[in-house]
C-alpha cells in the first residue's frame, strides 16, 4: 500500500483535477448562456436565425439606394437653378396681369399636362412614360404626401418637370377662415423646401373650388392660381382609350390638361398616358411645363374665376 505521503499526493492531484473540471464547466455555462442571450435577441423564437440578419442587411440596401438617388437628384436640381429662376420670372410676369389662369395663349402648338394629388406609388411610372416620350409636365402635389413619397418629387424637378402647390391635405379652401387657408398653403410650401425642393410658384385649389379670397391669398404668397381647360375625367376611371380619345378630340394650343397621379388607383391614367402622348406628338404638339407654356404662350389677362367642383 502506498504510504501517507503518496495518498496526500494523489488527493492533491484529484482536487486539482476537480477544480479544473469545475472551472471548465463554469466557463462552458457562461459561454452557452451568452449564446442563448444572443440567440434570443436575434431569433424571433429564441433561436439563432442567420436569415434574419440577411433580411436586416437587405433592408438597409434599398435605404442606401434611395439616399444615393436623392443625392443624385439634388445635384441635378442644383444644375437647373437658372432654368427654374427663368420659369419663376415668367410666373411673376403673369401675376402682374392676372392672379389666375385656365389656359395659355395659342402662339405655339404646345400644351401643359398637369397631375394632381400625388406624389404616390403611381408617380414613378408616370415619370417613366413622360421620359420615354420626351414630354414635360407639372405636378400639383399635396404636402402630406411629400414625406411619404419624397423621391418622386425630387425626380420630378431633376428631370425638368415643374412642381406646384395643391394644399396640405386636399381641403376645400372656400370653407376655411383666412388663417386656416394660409396654413394650408404655407404648410405645403414648407414640405417642399424641407425636402430641398424649390418653393412652388404655382397653385391649384382642390376640387377646383376658388373664391376671391383663395385667389388673393395664393397671389399674396407669390403663387399663380392655375386651373385647367381640358379635364380628362380620369378620377371617374373611364377606359384608357376613351380618355385618350377625349383629350385628342378637344385639345388646342395653350391647353392646360387635368390628370391625376395620386388620390386613388391611377392604373387607368397610367395606361392612357402613352396613348395621349403618342397622339399629341403625331398631331404636332409639344408637351411642356406650365411655366414653359407661359413663356412661349402668354395667357390673356382676363381669365375665368368661376368656382368649380370637379376632381382636381
Amino acid at each position: 500500500m502506498p504510504g501517507p505521503s503518496s495518498q496526500n499526493s494523489a488527493s492533491d492531484a484529484h482536487q486539482q483535477r476537480r477544480r479544473r473540471l469545475v472551472a471548465l464547466s463554469a466557463a462552458l455555462l457562461i459561454a452557452v448562456g451568452s449564446v442563448v442571450i444572443v440567440a434570443a435577441s436575434v431569433g424571433s423564437a429564441g433561436k439563432w436565425d442567420p436569415k434574419q440578419l440577411e433580411q436586416g442587411a437587405a433592408a438597409e440596401k434599398p435605404k442606401m439606394e434611395l439616399e444615393a438617388q436623392a443625392r443624385a437628384a439634388a445635384a441635378l436640381i442644383a444644375k437647373r437653378k437658372n432654368e427654374i429662376e427663368a420659369e419663376n420670372a415668367a410666373i411673376d410676369a403673369v401675376l402682374e396681369t392676372t392672379p389666375i389662369i385656365s389656359q395659355a395663349g395659342a402662339e405655339n402648338k404646345e400644351v401643359a399636362l398637369t397631375f394632381d394629388d400625388g406624389p404616390s406609388e403611381f408617380t414613378g411610372g408616370i415619370l417613366d412614360t413622360l421620359k420615354k416620350y420626351d414630354a414635360k409636365a407639372t405636378f400639383f402635389a399635396l404636402g402630406n404626401q411629400i414625406n411619404e413619397f419624397p423621391l418622386p418629387l425630387q425626380r420630378v424637378v431633376a428631370e425638368g418637370h415643374a412642381v406646384a402647390n395643391h394644399t396640405w391635405d386636399h381641403t376645400d379652401l372656400t370653407t376655411l377662415k383666412p388663417n386656416d387657408l394660409r396654413g394650408q398653403l404655407n404648410d405645403n410650401s414648407d414640405a417642399f423646401t424641407g425636402r430641398n425642393l424649390p418653393a412652388p410658384k404655382l397653385f391649384r385649389p382642390p376640387y377646383g373650388a376658388v373664391s376671391d379670397l383663395v385667389v388673393a391669398e395664393a397671389s399674396r404668397a407669390g403663387m399663380l392660381t392655375v386651373m385647367w381647360s381640358l379635364d380628362t375625367n380620369d378620377y371617374k376611371l373611364p377606359a384608357a382609350d376613351v380618355m385618350a380619345a377625349q383629350v385628342l378630340a378637344e385639345v388646342e394650343p395653350g391647353a392646360i390638361i387635368l390628370m391625376h397621379d395620386g388620390g386613388g388607383d391611377r392604373t387607368t391614367t397610367s395606361a392612357a398616358l402613352p396613348i395621349i402622348l403618342k397622339g399629341l406628338r403625331k398631331a404636332g404638339y409639344k408637351m411642356v411645363t406650365v411655366p414653359q407654356l407661359l413663356l412661349d404662350n402668354p395667357p390673356a389677362a382676363e381669365q375665368d374665376t368661376v368656382q368649380r367642383t370637379q376632381g382636381a
